[in-house]
């Protein structure tokens, strides 16, 4: 049930509007890099300015967050006169999405899911190879600094003055160049 104020002429129609579903994969969830997950039963949906509607959720578990959130009553803000994702009360559903300013945020491009058991299985899954992600790049970025010459010692040249070739097509090709270069000498 959604408790809506008389819209100001300016405000977009809500019937208007246009949501993309996120489907909730991996890819998307390593890509989007959400800053809140939690499983949640949508108690209601209120609009407040032209520009703000305000999701209450009753928050059942909190799986991933970079600020506490409580397990109660709490409100999710749209800063669109568009919901999206829709959401209708008594729904129990996964949301991934941001926060701002330890205001959790619900946005277009956020996931929302009919929670299902599995989800939380898989929601860890990929939270630990987003972690994994995380700490190869950070590993990546160290090594790159060392092989710059940025970490402190000096940079190792990797060229070699003689190549070592390992293959035999190599190997015949630069034969046959020299015999080619030999040929043409005499």
């Amino acid at each position: 049930m959604l408790h809506e104020k008389p819209l100001l002429p300016e405000c977009k129609m809500p019937n208007r509007c246009k949501c993309k579903k996120v489907k909730p994969t991996l890819a998307i969830y390593l890509n989007k890099n959400y800053s809140y997950v939690i499983h949640a039963k949508i108690k209601s949906v209120e609009r407040g300015s032209c520009n703000e509607i305000t999701t209450m959720v009753d928050v059942k578990n909190v799986l991933k967050s970079l600020t506490p959130v409580p397990r109660a009553l709490i409100p999710l803000y749209t800063n669109s006169s568009c919901q999206c994702p829709p959401l209708l009360p008594n729904q129990v559903v996964l949301i991934m999405c941001y926060e701002w300013h330890t205001r959790l945020m619900l946005l277009d491009g956020c996931s929302v899911e009919k929670w299902k058991d599995p989800l939380g299985k898989r929601f860890k899954r990929w939270e630990q190879r987003l972690q994994e992600q995380k700490l190869q790049a950070a590993s990546n970025r160290n090594l790159n600094a060392r092989n710059s010459g940025h970490g402190g010692t000096p940079k190792q040249n990797s060229k070699k003055s003689n190549p070592v070739l390992t293959s035999p097509k190599k190997i015949n090709k630069l034969r046959n160049h020299q015999k080619e270069i030999n040929s043409r000498k005499i």
